[in-house]
């Protein structure tokens, strides 16, 4: 895969003065969270103010067994840095040191994961302004579970008690639901079963292998991967993402969900699990129904959320 330092594309300030930068814009966000106007139950009810969308109630197959699921809101994107800073800091100001050990980001393991040395995504994939909006990786289910909590409070706090909402992670069934909606055949949260759409243009961030690694065998006559010594990989270009793309890239599904597929997988509340395929998976491996196993931290994994208990208050 061809690694691209997006962060020296560009003309940022030096290390410093982006962390500086960061630290004071995530303040303001801080500050501007618990001053914003609080949302009517109508505009509540539509899209959590941009940040959710909801998801109606309706059935959903997996593994040949159909599942009920009542209705719900889900993060219209995967968390972002940003999202996951505002977090971080806030227990840092609160004082609340031991959840922010457990909350903390493991950054080395972009280096550790993959063998890779000196690549800059340890320094700087998780503080530079270039990343704010990507989605938050390396970081633990226990971590994603106390930024719910977090985020549960911060909601109360903001509507003055008129918005009551749990944030949790989805459960498999629900985060099947809003990838495939009402089509229960669905391999992809978009229609049909390309991964590119009529103008050639990929629909998600996935490891592109390609045909030109392929060959076959002559004794068994099956269609085999070359051996990886020899393996020519595609441009990353082709989906315009070094490793990991914007948490709002590509397009949409039908209930406005972006990367369902693909992107980073995404943790669920099941088990040791993350579902959809991921950045460094191959196209079969971002299908609706791809799971792999997660039990610990990994550049590839990250998470969204959602809520089902709405109630609001009416002056």
């Amino acid at each position: 895969m061809v690694v691209v330092n997006r962060w020296k594309q560009t003309n940022f300030f030096d290390m410093k003065t982006s962390l500086l930068i960061t630290v004071l814009f995530v303040v303001a966000i801080l500050m501007s969270f618990t001053a914003e106007k609080k949302p009517s139950s109508k505009q509540a009810k539509k899209s959590l103010n941009g940040f959710c969308n909801y998801v109606p109630s309706g059935s959903i197959v997996i593994d040949s067994d159909t599942t009920t699921v009542q209705a719900f809101y889900m993060s219209t994107t995967e968390v972002t840095n940003l999202q996951y800073k505002e977090f971080l800091i806030d227990l840092k100001m609160k004082g609340e040191l031991e959840k922010l050990q457990i909350a903390n980001i493991d950054s080395t393991l972009w280096n550790t994961s993959f063998g890779w040395e000196n690549n800059g995504f340890k320094d700087y994939y998780h503080n530079h302004p270039a990343y704010h909006d990507y989605p938050v990786v390396n970081i633990t289910k226990e971590a994603a579970e106390l930024y719910c909590e977090w985020l549960t409070e911060k909601y109360r706090v903001a509507s003055g008690g008129e918005l009551s909402l749990k944030f949790r992670i989805p459960t498999r069934a629900e985060w099947m639901r809003a990838a495939r909606g009402n089509d229960h055949s669905s391999i992809y949260s978009w229609e049909g079963p390309f991964l590119r759409n009529d103008k050639g243009l990929v629909l998600a961030n996935h490891l592109q292998i390609g045909t030109q690694n392929l060959t076959r065998n002559l004794e068994t006559g099956e269609i085999e991967f070359v051996d990886k010594s020899h393996r020519i990989y595609g441009s990353s270009s082709e989906d315009g993402a070094d490793v990991t793309a914007p948490a709002r890239s590509y397009w949409p599904n039908q209930y406005g969900f972006y990367n369902m597929n693909g992107n980073v997988s995404e943790m669920i509340s099941d088990g040791d699990q993350a579902v959809g395929g991921d950045w460094y998976s191959p196209g079969f491996d971002i299908r609706n129904e791809s799971v792999k196993e997660f039990k610990e931290a990994h550049p590839t994994v990250g998470f969204r959320v959602v809520t089902s208990h709405l109630v609001t208050t009416e002056h």
